[in-house]
């Protein structure tokens, strides 16, 4: 009976064994009511399994009495004296595959056919005949003794050839042979010839062999991964060249590198791979193979750090095996300088420089120390840092180099590019191309510094750009624009000049726009980029003045997207950060006014905070809530894209700078706008000339309404502004006492010197913080004698605070390669957008 979860009479036994319900029930029809004192021994003791032969079929039953069936073991009576029981557990397997069969012959009749007793016997008897013993049918002892354990032989014969043999022993020592025609008799033996099977080439069932064909994967797969696994089923012997397969193998590769005709060669010799194969060596070794034959019938175990390093270095040239012809391949003589750093760091290749290649690296880092002379009057009127810069110009023109001049803002580039131009007469002509606004700048500057250059700008209608383009012989410089570059490409299709000069060269950092499409097509013996700001938003921008200067040496863009900028902008990859550098560091020269201009006056920068007025903010936070709700339903929709983003932000900027820009039933200023005025009369009673720039050229004539108001002088100058007109106004401001010069953002950034002004205020700072400083430095440049006051008005909580951020966040980008710095990229993403309206 049971009480409180145990069984009365039997607690003892069921606590000591913790039998299952099945068991106890198993006791209770033994001893019902009885209280009996059990003592417990376990024996190993098989169990006798009955067959018996019914015609064609034989009958499987055991015939051990008074068993108790419980789930893992069995149990048996094996003496009782008086009310105490001896009670015999019998251990069986512990995946419970001899109850399972056990319970088959008792709940079913279990009925086998005589000749499939064998198959019977391999697949179910084989694994639990430990726990039985059978008998009763004479016919069984026809069949083999099974064989218990199984040897593996591996070795590579004479002929290169790998096998494999299988031996199998019974308990009495007798062998039987693998791969034979006679049935298996085990489960084991099946599993492992089915294996090898699956990657051997032939099976020699006379000689009970197994061969691998060396030509295939499969054989080393086998060598590598296969014997792990069947190390569980069998003994395994393999000789030392089977086992020599699965080490890490050295060889001796040397690459000689050279400069040669312009170009940089390479030759890979080895020991062990001859010239001729060293090819398909390495497409093997690319395509993850693990082991190649060679001609001469000798194994490449391609498990090699020599052949890593070999094909990591190719592979960072953007080349395979396929480049390759006996070992040479060359490349453009650019690369020279990372295969000198590839040197320096080489682990297991030797890399042997030629006496050309040193001599032009060190060329190349003696250049300071090298003496190019300078026309008079340049050296007395460059700087030493300017200076400096046209000896780099003249390395790198007489190196066969290309690269980037990418001083800092007003430090002079247009000077250093008219001394290189003046310094070397070629008798071949150059062309700048430049924006619009800054042609004639360039041929005030050449008419000024030179006493010898003829310039002829090609501008004007059609007919007139067409006849200076076809007397371009007559001239050293021709001057023109990315806009009138577009127009007339195919009339310079015919030419090469000596320069391709670019300036402002981030006018092409759009690599699809047709002002990168059309410069990329002029032909040039040198090619020069001048930029204060070679990356702006985003390391493409880099990509395409290098596609400029020398296509390829960043290899195709979907090659440096994948390898470089993802690795480097998405997850953040030092390793590639530095890599990068190292590839663009020599072809790159930046000067800072900070590092080379001690004598200029401290610029003073300061946020300048405004705040809303009481109806300018329920106007503000009213129209902010409506874009976010806006934002919700695009969101939900998942149709949000940057552009509508930025409409949104600049509905809000606009909103910031001045009501009025936006709705057309407001008459008072802005609290901006005021504060600006302010601010301007504080700084012209200190006699101080300003320069004001805005992205919004309806801003600027507010601003300009209230300065007449006010009897403020200015000057305006936009992207309306004509190239004359331009370069008239400049002058004025310059040497009148004008106050104030609005200039829209975009129209200003570039080509101006102002240095007249002492004070630069961006009414409406902008998340891009070059195009901010290019503008700044229209007066703070070469010239200034006077500190340099800059003011950004901000409206106070708002979207214009978030912006700061962001600038921050985008001067990161640029630093990372031009400045130095060791920081973080970042980039703006359609999530940092939308955080920008985050109430």
């Amino acid at each position: 009976m049971e009480y409180n979860g145990y069984y009365y009479g039997y607690s003892r036994i069921t606590r000591s064994l913790a039998l299952s319900e099945n068991e106890i029930d198993a006791f209770f029809d033994l001893y019902d009511g009885q209280d009996t004192e059990f003592t417990l021994i376990k024996t190993e003791r098989r169990i006798r399994i009955l067959v018996q032969e019914e015609g064609d079929l034989l009958h499987f039953s055991y015939d051990d009495e008074k068993l108790i069936v419980g789930n893992k073991h069995l149990y048996t009576i094996t003496q009782e004296v008086g009310q105490t029981v001896e009670l015999c557990q019998i251990t069986l397997d512990s995946e419970g595959k001899t109850m399972s069969f056990l319970n088959d012959i008792t709940s079913n009749v279990l009925y086998i056919e005589k000749k499939e007793y064998a198959a019977f016997y391999k697949y179910v008897i084989s694994d639990i005949q430990p726990y039985l013993d059978i008998i009763g049918l004479e016919c069984l002892k026809e069949l083999p003794e099974p064989y218990s354990v199984i040897k593996l032989y591996g070795d590579i014969d004479a002929n290169g050839q790998m096998y494999i043999k299988l031996n199998y022993y019974n308990e009495e020592g007798e062998r039987g042979e693998g791969f034979d025609d006679n049935p298996i008799t085990s489960y084991a033996q099946d599993v492992v010839e089915a294996y090898i099977k699956s990657y051997a080439s032939i099976i020699d069932y006379d000689a009970h062999i197994a061969y691998f064909d060396m030509d295939r994967e499969d054989a080393y797969t086998f060598v590598l991964e296969g014997l792990s696994f069947l190390n569980s089923y069998c003994e395994i012997y393999v000789s030392d060249a089977l086992k020599n397969l699965e080490k890490e193998h050295h060889y001796t590769i040397q690459v000689g590198v050279r400069i040669e005709n312009d170009l940089l060669g390479i030759d890979i010799q080895s020991l062990e791979i001859p010239k001729e194969e060293l090819s398909a060596v390495l497409r093997s070794y690319r395509r993850k193979r693990k082991f190649y034959r060679l001609k001469n019938g000798n194994l490449l175990n391609l498990n090699s750090p020599q052949l890593k390093e070999l094909d990591d270095m190719l592979e960072s040239y953007h080349l395979s095996g396929n480049d390759l012809v006996d070992g040479k391949a060359t490349m453009e003589a650019y690369r020279l300088f990372s295969m000198n750093d590839k040197a320096n760091q080489a682990q297991y290749l030797d890399i042997q420089r030629s006496a050309q290649f040193q001599a032009k690296i060190d060329q190349f880092y003696s250049s300071k120390n090298k003496s190019y002379p300078l026309p008079s009057p340049y050296d007395k009127i460059l700087r030493d840092y300017q200076k400096e810069g046209v000896q780099w110009l003249s390395m790198m023109r007489d190196s066969g180099f290309n690269g980037i001049l990418a001083d800092d803002m007003g430090l002079g580039k247009t000077l250093q590019v008219i001394a290189l131009l003046d310094s070397k007469v070629s008798g071949k002509t150059s062309i700048v191309i430049c924006p619009a606004s800054l042609i004639y700048n360039w041929e005030d500057e050449i008419h000024r510094f030179s006493k010898t250059l003829k310039c002829k700008c090609i501008c004007g209608n059609v007919k007139q750009r067409a006849q200076g383009i076809a007397s371009y012989s007559q001239y050293d410089v021709l001057l023109t624009s990315y806009d009138y570059i577009r127009r007339d490409i195919e009339l310079y299709e015919a030419m090469t000049f000596y320069y391709v000069i670019l300036d402002e060269a981030q006018y092409i950092k759009n690599q699809k726009t047709r002002n990168a499409l059309c410069v990329k097509k002029l032909k040039a013996e040198h090619k020069l980029a001048l930029t204060g700001t070679p990356i702006e938003n985003s390391l493409a921008e880099l990509w395409s003045i290098f596609d400029f200067l020398m296509p390829d040496y960043l290899f195709n863009y979907h090659y440096f997207q994948a390898h470089y900028e993802s690795e480097i902008v998405k997850n953040h990859n030092e390793e590639v950060q530095q890599k990068l550098k190292k590839l663009v560091a020599p072809f790159v020269l930046r000067r800072n006014k900070k590092e080379v201009l001690r004598e200029l006056p401290d610029k003073i920068e300061q946020n300048y905070i405004i705040d809303f007025s009481e109806e300018e903010n329920k106007l503000y936070v009213a129209h902010l809530a409506q874009v976010n709700r806006e934002l919700s339903q695009m969101v939900n929709m998942q149709s949000t894209d940057k552009i509508t983003i930025l409409a949104m932000l600049t509905k809000l900027r606009q909103l910031c700078c001045e009501p009025r820009l936006v709705f057309e039933n407001i008459h008072e200023p802005s609290s901006k706008l005021k504060a600006c005025i302010h601010l301007i009369q504080t700084l012209k009673e200190n006699k101080q000339k300003v320069l004001l720039f805005s992205s919004f050229t309806s801003m600027l004539e507010l601003i300009a309404d209230e300065l007449y108001k006010e009897g403020i002088s200015y000057y305006i100058l936009t992207g309306a502004t004509n190239k004359e007109e331009r370069r008239e106004l400049v002058e004025r401001f310059q040497n009148d006492s004008t106050t104030v010069f609005l200039i829209s953002l975009k129209a200003g950034g570039t080509g101006l010197n102002l240095t007249s002004a002492e004070a630069v205020i961006h009414y409406d700072p902008w998340w891009n913080q070059s195009a901010q400083n290019q503008a700044t430095d229209r007066a703070y440049r070469i010239g200034q004698r006077k500190k340099v006051q800059v003011f950004k008005l901000v409206m106070k909580n708002s979207i214009e605070e978030k912006i700061q951020k962001l600038q921050l966040m985008k001067k990161e980008l640029a630093d990372m390669f031009v400045e130095n710095n060791e920081t973080n990229l970042a980039k703006m993403s359609k999530e940092e957008l939308l955080s920008l309206f985050e109430i």
